[in-house]
């Protein structure tokens, strides 16, 4: 990542850490006003979800640097798990469609689990904008001899040739306001994790994500 890659990441993580601040800020008040908002059904995920963001824009802003790339066993299948519960409230309020498919028993991976959580929360969040109402998203995780196998599809409006080459590229993006740096992030995310991921689609009829990660063995 070059000088002016990595000074607009920081311009955005800065742009985002103050109105994120103030939406703590706001729910907390909220909590404090009106306690009995903490039974509702969706509230402790919701700050759950703003602190998660928190950590997200913390572990953005030290992306080169490291020393703070912190490495852990990670269980791929409680991340998965924690991705569909956190998506719940956003599939109810758009009558979008989620399947995950997961076995009972995965290997771990070693890598870190808020880096890990951006890579596939950032796919996940393409494969909804993609998607008309009443469209299908599905996710599933599987082990391949010494990998971790994720896929992520969608039946969305899928992307010409010229857009798919050019999907993980930084700062090109094809959509109104975008970025163009939530793919090249995820890209980059999976390869410091030791993996590859790829992408499929047809125009017209969606788009398929494949990542491919080391699982650890923890018996040897």
């Amino acid at each position: 990542m070059n000088h002016s890659e990595t000074f607009a990441i920081s311009k955005i993580v800065h742009e985002i850490r103050n109105p994120l601040t103030l939406i703590n800020s706001s729910l907390q008040l909220i909590q404090q006003l009106h306690p009995e908002v903490k039974d509702f059904q969706f509230w402790g995920q919701t700050l759950d979800d703003v602190s998660y963001l928190g950590s997200l824009l913390d572990d953005l802003a030290s992306y080169n640097d490291e020393t703070r790339f912190f490495r852990c066993e990670v269980d791929i299948r409680q991340l998965a798990l924690s991705l569909e519960e956190s998506i719940r409230p956003f599939l109810l309020e758009t009558h979008k469609h989620f399947s995950l498919h997961v076995p009972s028993h995965l290997p771990s991976v070693f890598g870190n689990p808020v880096k890990l959580r951006q890579a596939f929360l950032n796919i996940l969040k393409n494969a909804f904008e993609a998607t008309s109402d009443q469209g299908c998203i599905t996710m599933s995780v599987r082990k391949y001899l010494s990998d971790i196998i994720v896929i992520i599809s969608d039946d969305g409006c899928g992307m010409n040739e010229e857009y798919l080459a050019n999907i993980f590229t930084p700062f090109i993006s094809h959509k109104s306001g975008g970025s163009g740096l939530g793919m090249a992030i995820t890209k980059k995310i999976i390869e410091a994790h030791h993996g590859q991921i790829d992408a499929i689609s047809v125009l017209g009829k969606g788009t398929t994500f494949t990542i491919t990660l080391p699982h650890m063995n923890i018996l040897v």
